[in-house]
């Protein structure tokens, strides 16, 4: 079974996960979809549901606000 990000990380829009971040984000940082532009939330949302689908634990990491699928 193949293993994906979903919830506030995927565009309710466009189904990407597709982040656009600001060099200096931080947790208030709006963060838009790259793909369509569609508010996903702020950093620390974004980043509170990536932990809480296994984060670092799990199939995928996270390297300067980019995620990163594990081998």
């Amino acid at each position: 079974m193949e293993k994906r990000l979903d919830n506030k990380l995927e565009c309710p829009n466009c189904y990407r996960i597709y982040l656009t971040l600001t060099q200096n984000v931080t947790s208030i940082s709006p963060i838009h979809c790259s793909a369509c532009g569609t508010y996903l939330g702020t950093w620390a949302e974004l980043e509170t549901d990536f932990y809480a689908q296994g984060g670092d634990n799990g199939v995928f990491e996270m390297h300067d606000g980019q995620i990163i699928r594990k081998d």
